[in-house]
């Protein structure tokens, strides 16, 4: 059943620069930044100026100087976004709490549900790629509509003429957590990590502020809009919290270093089930989300998202109903978004298909109808037109024609061009390479080890190689961590106790292995004998305790390897040739 939410916070900004002739306009002078349609409806539509521009990586938005002008653009347009009155439909409260709490309307979009239990927001089946689309289509246009306003303020007008095309270029930037970050620095970038950033203004004027990017300050936090029966209280924390200690506390201390440990932590993980999901063919559906028949040895776009949001434990990230309300979500779901860019650029003949999603229930969706969803199904609430018609995954298809495209994909590059490129960006293969056998190039192979798991909602399973630590909040710090599985991005999420798969890669860790000593050999036999003696898993509830597997309903966990092809050129993936099952490893769970 198609029907298809309502928020906002007045956030405390302390702007440190003289105010000279650049001050009111940098926070709203009025609470709606466009007009309201005649209907009410609000329009989502393409950034209308500046024709088709890149979405960047945020880490070169902020230091690449030819990009100054649009970077101090984008965080004075956030900071007016976040200051607006909550109440307001275009507010960065009301925003964000369209994709899950509070459970109401927004945009006049009915739920088909009396007591709705779920945001707009699609997750577990085929619309959970296409549905954030026009979501962050929104939210650059409402960004670039303060950008606007921010420009017609500037009284200089070669700086007003500056600043305005670089309005026109301004796109919601992504941060790319499966790239390997400079020497020295985090997969988090200081530009979200850090409390205070600093900011060249157009006035010249260089000053130290809030980064608006670091939390979002609810004004004032109303309980009642996040109904929560958890140890975490959602409903009383002022502002969003990424790593809070301790998580049950109504004045916990945001873990900052712990954050940046533990994304750190997961970087291998990351790498390796992106490139998984990339180099391997599956339909779109498949693909995409962790409900629609993907293949479980090979993974989905979803799963692979989600570890991500896991990995911010007991923050706002870590549960879907509240993750938007993190200014990093933006940055996570554009780099999802480009995932999907990507993946369609490598295989252009496969899309969205319909299907009966029997766990996709949304504040607009009945998982539990006979009908299914599709290519035409409206993509609640996002409104494309003043009569009221909704945009649909069929009309997101294209980025080009929304405005945006990504720096891999500028020029419609060639498959190969595009294959080689991201071979560069995320193949850790050339470690893998250390257990290639010994043959003529065109016929080397090398086995591809993973820990395939299955589990239900709200867990987190660990794969270490030797010792593993006693604190799951660490874990991914501990020497001998390889990766985990999480579900509990899931929790709350219409899928039950449904067992939902993932993969953990191995063959980085065996290669680290071999290269220092501790594994004597690459060979099939060695490595087993290995992983019989060093591989270990633990488990911790989606609360942050350490459990028994035993504890787990229908918990499994398999380790098996596929061999596959060495390629022989960086335009050409890795094709998987064969496959085998070691239950001895894990034999007796």
């Amino acid at each position: 059943m198609v029907g298809v939410h309502s928020f906002g916070a007045l956030a405390a900004v302390s702007l440190v620069f003289p105010l000279a002739s650049f001050a009111s306009p940098l926070l709203p002078t009025t609470l709606a930044p466009q007009p309201r349609q005649a209907n009410d409806f609000f329009v989502v539509a393409p950034v209308p100026d500046g024709g088709v521009q890149p979405r960047l990586n945020i880490r070169a938005l902020e230091r690449e100087p030819k990009n100054q002008e649009m970077w101090t653009l984008f965080l004075l347009a956030l900071q007016r976004l976040k200051a607006m009155d909550q109440k307001e439909k275009t507010s960065f409260y009301q925003v964000a709490g369209i994709h899950g709490q509070p459970w109401v309307p927004w945009d006049n979009v009915p739920s088909w549900s009396s007591d709705p239990l779920w945001g707009y927001c699609a997750h577990n089946g085929n619309l959970f790629a296409t549905w954030h689309r026009p979501y962050m289509m929104m939210y650059e246009q409402l960004l670039h509509t303060h950008a606007l306003a921010i420009v017609d303020s500037i009284p200089d007008a070669a700086t007003k003429e500056r600043y305005r095309t670089a309005a026109s270029k301004l796109r919601l930037p992504f941060w790319d957590w499966a790239e390997k970050p400079p020497v020295g620095e985090h997969v988090l970038p200081s530009s979200i990590a850090d409390e205070q950033i600093s900011i060249t203004f157009p006035n010249g004027t260089v000053a130290s502020i809030e980064n608006p990017l670091f939390m979002y300050r609810f004004n004032p936090i109303n309980p009642a809009d996040f109904p929560w029966d958890g140890t975490q209280p959602y409903n009383q924390w002022n502002h969003t919290f990424r790593l809070p200690n301790p998580a049950e506390s109504l004045d916990p201390v945001d873990n900052k270093a712990g954050i940046l440990d533990v994304l750190d932590g997961n970087l291998a993980n990351a790498r390796d089930g992106l490139f998984k999901i990339l180099k391997s063919y599956q339909s779109f559906n498949r693909f995409s989300n962790s409900m629609s028949g993907y293949d479980i040895k090979i993974g989905n776009l979803e799963n692979v998202h989600n570890t991500i949001h896991s990995s911010f434990r007991w923050g706002h990230m870590y549960f879907s109903s509240v993750a938007s309300f993190d200014p990093v979500f933006w940055l996570h779901h554009a780099n999802v978004d480009r995932h999907i860019a990507l993946f369609q650029a490598l295989y252009p003949e496969t899309y969205v298909e319909p299907l009966r999603s029997v766990y996709q229930t949304t504040f607009t969706l009945d998982s539990s109808s006979e009908e299914p969803t599709g290519g035409d199904t409206p993509l609640t609430p996002f409104h494309r037109n003043a009569a009221g018609d909704f945009w649909t995954s069929n009309l997101v298809r294209d980025t080009t024609k929304l405005g945006y495209t990504y720096p891999e994909l500028i020029g419609n590059p060639s498959n190969d061009t595009l294959k080689a490129a991201i071979k560069k960006l995320y193949d850790d293969s050339a470690s893998a390479a250390l257990v290639a056998r010994n043959e003529p190039a065109v016929n080397q192979t090398v086995r591809d080890y993973n820990v395939l798991l299955g589990m239900p909602t709200g867990y987190t399973a660990a794969i270490f190689l030797g010792k593993a630590g006693g604190n799951p909040t660490t874990w991914p710090t501990e020497k001998n961590y390889v990766g985990s599985f999480s579900t509990t991005f899931n929790i709350g999420m219409g899928v039950g106790d449904n067992t939902l798969n993932g993969l953990v890669g191995l063959s980085a860790s065996l290669a680290a292995a071999h290269q220092s000593g501790e594994l004597e050999s690459v060979e099939e036999d060695k490595v087993v004998e290995y992983l019989k003696k060093q591989l270990n898993w633990k488990v911790a509830s989606f609360d942050g305790a350490e459990i028994p597997t035993t504890d787990v309903p229908k918990f499994s966990i398999e380790v098996f390897s596929q061999l596959q092809t060495l390629p022989s050129s960086e335009s050409e993936f890795p094709a998987t040739i064969g496959e085998k099952v070691y239950s001895e490893i894990t034999e007796g769970v």
